[in-house]
């Protein structure tokens, strides 16, 4: 096939288009912002050349909505489809943008994929990794059929050859691709503030001549000798101080990470507050203009509920916030906004370095560390360099910079080993779930789901290091299998009449809701009750950011039906426990009454508190709607009526807009 590239191919890019024309699956790893994606397109267009599917798959909504976008521009709307659970777009197309969850089930499904699929694009596959997802990586691998050919894309990892053992020891043939330079040179920078000269900011290179500079012996904590009693010389840089020296040195545009959603936000509305425009005038009538248009899908009460004045204001002076908490019509405005050069700072979550494709010159890191939910730990150097990879635009900038902020929790030198480190080992995080068991106990024997999970990245690594078979994914198989026994959805090697719809829920508490159908838990349930009741199974407070500002109401939200599936999920724990199996979180009635007043008809001004932004009210209310579609095709034919009933009063307003706007503006 001849393609006139727009550029000249990078040579990875031409042994990855070299290995797809002798029809061979490829894994490439590379760098962030590499140009990996070039592999994919290629693979598309050889699809749609032959006329055959192609899957591509991304581990975030985010990624796949601006992947949609982009490949719809590309390749033509009518090819293009969008499918991630809660949003169907063009589903019969050619080419689907899907989450990885989304192709697992169909391949666990009766109906499975197309025959002439032609190949799936893994992108994001070093995320086998995590610890609450990383299986369904691994499950896709050895259920795809092995005609199909797989694009296996990642960010560097340092055992990039054991993966591509493991994929071709479980599907054949596979070409591995590797690139270990960046394609723009990164240069990085260490900020502090010192407290004796008024806070004056100073600024270092991390790395002198290839080795850590010597200057950074300054950020020692600790004088010596008489003056030791003022230990503490330096403290973290104040944010306009640190964008002042960005627009100084002309390192604009930037990404300013900050791992809080409200801690993003906060530095948003101060930077409007206290620093001048980064916009020229011509830029921010622009860009306010570009984001007024965008916002007429609003109601002018939704628009006042949800701030947009204040966002109006940043986005005119060149600043935003970007994190999972936002409307999906804001997060894609800013997007939009940024590529388009309109915006010059975006304080952003982590969630924004995974695929979403937003180069800057510069990235700001305000902490290198993050809180795990119980404690703060240092970043691992394969975040780091997920996070500093934005930096630096391939064809615009000579180099990019990152920066890092004095703490006092991390020393200069671990900042040096975070930007030298070159090492990244890709682990399996894989874990069999009661899902995935009961697709396993529905359509394969006995023997061949030992081989299946025997078969396992995670089985391979263990293998590899100690050159000694792991049984404990098989005790662990045979644990859970105990606890469907004792629940009454297995019977030996086979599921129960009541354990079959386990087969198709896809969901955290999975074996809690399949009880829960069998036990008639959401039958005869009014719409706001029914709601109310499913948002226990889909909603979890979010760690520290949420502590002490629960209200009353939401946490004390219960009502018979909750009652009941909080009792059912006390038992279920018990016979966990019996087993020695860990127990998922318990279900949260702490968006009950919200979605209770929601579907009640109350209006987003009466039913939204401070508890959740708009972002979160809509992603909660998503959800929701997600698992009850799945609980609908599961349960007697009244209370699958009623559960559509309950879905058909969610999705108005700013709930449906989200469909809505991803779906005519593109």
């Amino acid at each position: 096939m001849k393609i006139n590239f727009q550029y000249e191919l990078d040579e990875f890019q031409k042994k990855a288009i070299e290995a797809l024309n002798a029809n061979n699956s490829v894994f490439v790893t590379a760098p962030t912002s590499s140009g990996k994606t070039l592999v994919a397109e290629y693979a598309i267009r050889k699809a749609l050349e032959e006329s055959k599917h192609l899957y591509y798959t991304a581990p975030i909504k985010a990624l796949c909505n601006q992947k949609f976008r982009d490949f719809s521009d590309q390749f033509g709307k009518e090819n293009v489809g969008l499918l991630t659970g809660d949003h169907a777009i063009r589903s019969d197309s050619k080419i689907l943008v899907m989450t990885t969850e989304v192709l697992r089930n169909m391949l666990y499904s009766s109906k499975g994929v197309p025959e002439d699929l032609y190949g799936v694009v893994l992108d994001e596959v070093h995320f086998l990794e995590d610890p609450y997802r990383g299986a369904v990586w691994e499950e896709i691998i050895l259920t795809l059929p092995k005609k199909v050919l797989l694009v296996a894309l990642s960010a560097t990892v340092s055992n990039a050859d054991e993966l591509r053992d493991w994929i071709h020891s479980v599907r054949g043939n596979i070409v591995q691709i590797s690139r270990d330079t960046r394609p723009v040179p990164l240069k990085g920078h260490f900020f502090a503030a010192e407290k004796s000269r008024e806070y004056q900011l100073t600024r270092i290179e991390i790395l002198k001549n290839g080795k850590p500079n010597p200057k950074g012996e300054i950020f020692k904590n600790f004088y010596k000798g008489r003056e030791k009693r003022n230990s503490k010389r330096w403290a973290t840089p104040r944010r306009s101080e640190i964008v002042a020296e960005l627009k100084k040195l002309e390192m604009l545009p930037a990404i300013y990470f900050i791992f809080s959603r409200k801690g993003c936000d906060e530095a948003r509305d101060a930077m409007v507050r206290y620093v001048g425009s980064l916009n020229n005038k011509n830029e921010g009538k622009k860009a306010r203009a570009y984001a007024e248009e965008k916002f007429e899908l609003l109601t002018v009460e939704e628009k006042k509920i949800l701030g947009v004045d204040s966002l109006l204001e940043a986005l005119e002076k060149g600043f935003a916030s970007h994190h999972a908490g936002l409307l999906p019509l804001f997060k894609q405005t800013i997007e939009e906004l940024f590529s388009l050069g309109l915006l010059k700072l975006v304080f952003a979550t982590e969630t924004l370095a995974v695929g979403v494709n937003l180069p800057a010159k510069s990235v700001v890191i305000e902490k290198l560390t993050k809180f795990n939910g119980e404690s703060h730990d240092l970043l691992r150097p394969s975040q780091f360099t997920q996070l500093t990879g934005r930096a630096g635009r391939r064809g615009i900038d000579e180099e990019g910079y990152s920066i890092a902020c004095w703490s006092p929790f991390v020393s200069f030198n671990e900042v040096v080993e975070l930007a030298t480190s070159k090492d990244f080992p890709l682990i399996s995080a894989f874990t069999p779930t009661y899902n995935m068991l009961a697709n396993l106990l529905s359509t394969r024997s006995e023997k061949e789901a030992a081989k299946l999970l025997a078969n396992s990245f995670a089985q391979f690594q263990w293998v590899r290091n100690t050159r000694d078979i792991n049984s404990g994914l098989l005790e662990e198989v045979q644990l859970r299998r105990n606890v469907l026994q004792a629940t009454g959805l297995a019977d030996g090697w086979s599921l129960t009449e009541i354990g079959m719809p386990l087969t198709k829920i896809f969901n955290e508490s999975d074996l809690l809701v399949t009880r829960a159908i069998s036990d008639g838990i959401f039958d005869g349930q009014p719409p706001e009750e029914l709601a109310a009741l499913v948002s226990c199974l889909i909603f979890r407070s979010r760690g520290n950011e949420t502590r002490g500002r629960k209200s009353v109401r939401s946490e004390n939200f219960r009502n018979e039906s909750i009652t009941e599936l909080m009792l059912l999920n006390d038992e279920i724990e018990r016979t966990e426990a019996r087993f020695g199996i860990q127990s998922n979180s318990r279900p949260d009635s702490g968006f009950a009454k919200v979605l209770f007043d929601w579907v009640s008809g109350r209006t987003l001004g009466e039913v939204l508190t401070k508890e959740f932004t708009g972002g979160e009210f809509v992603r909660n209310v998503r959800l929701s709607i997600d698992l009850l579609k799945q609980i609908s095709n599961l349960v007697p034919p009244e209370t699958a009526k009623l559960a559509l009933q309950t879905v058909e009063l969610m999705e108005r307003g700013v709930v449906s807009l989200d469909a809505e706007f991803e779906s005519k503006v593109l």
